[in-house]
């Protein structure tokens, strides 16, 4: 547990020389900033509109993870060809900081996200249906539906290098948008890219209604149900991988 800090706090200092923490504050700021001031004249109600961004935040999330996982590999290929990874006695420790750093700075700008703009919408435009725990906790589905992305892109990044990650990013999120119509019905439980959209569609379509239970046509459990198992399922695969790779990767 003690190498693993250490590795973590490597990982933190190294922030300093990369682009990454300061990607994961603007791009949700600027977001902020564009939706709020659209908003403020646009005729559409303040469900509607609060609905439409958490959508569009959740569309964006595939190419922002394949990002910025792209960035932290590539610090590393860059720095060493991955040697500063692969020479801990404890071969995983190092590889799980570093996913580890990532998925805190990636619920960090997920909740900047929701919350700075469920905020704005609150106390500046004073229009918001919801509370500010409605976009907390928005942020919090938003992010444990995507822990899946964040470990696949870490693997491509690794293995297949920065354009491959940045590329599915963005297929992903055409994907999701895609899926968010009726061609994503019955279908959006297999796919991952798919889940944050759908989980937050669902969401802010019942959580504030009368409704005392979410039609089973919607697949709410099933979709659940293989978000915990598939994420589980990469986490392990990522580690097996992982004590077999020795640093080499298609782009070298």
């Amino acid at each position: 547990m003690i190498s693993f800090f250490r590795n973590l706090k490597s990982d933190v200092l190294k922030l300093r020389r990369q682009p990454l923490l300061l990607v994961q504050l603007l791009v949700p700021l600027l977001g902020i900033a564009i939706f709020l001031a659209y908003y403020s004249f646009t005729p559409y109600s303040p469900i509607s509109k609060v609905d439409g961004y958490l959508q569009i935040l959740a569309v964006v999330l595939p190419t922002m993870i394949g990002v910025v996982c792209s960035i932290a590999v590539e610090q590393e290929s860059v720095a060493g060809n991955y040697q500063q990874l692969l020479i801990s006695p404890v071969k995983l420790l190092p590889f799980l900081s570093k996913l580890t750093l990532l998925l805190i700075l990636g619920f960090g700008s997920v909740l900047l996200a929701s919350g700075g703009f469920g905020a704005g919408y609150i106390y500046l435009m004073r229009e918001s249906p919801y509370g500010l725990k409605f976009y907390v906790l928005a942020a919090c589905i938003l992010f444990m539906s995507s822990v899946f992305l964040y470990i696949m892109h870490f693997f491509i990044s690794l293995r297949f290098g920065k354009g491959a990650s940045i590329g599915l990013g963005i297929m992903e999120s055409l994907l999701s948008a895609l899926l968010l119509t009726g061609l994503g019905d019955h279908n959006w439980i297999f796919i991952p890219s798919a889940w944050a959209a759908r989980f937050i569609t669902i969401w802010a379509q019942y959580s504030a209604s009368s409704v005392d239970a979410i039609p089973e046509a919607i697949q709410l459990d099933s979709g659940i149900r293989y978000c915990l198992v598939g994420t589980l399922a990469i986490m392990v695969l990522l580690g097996l991988w992982i004590c077999r790779w020795e640093g080499h990767n298609s782009s070298e």
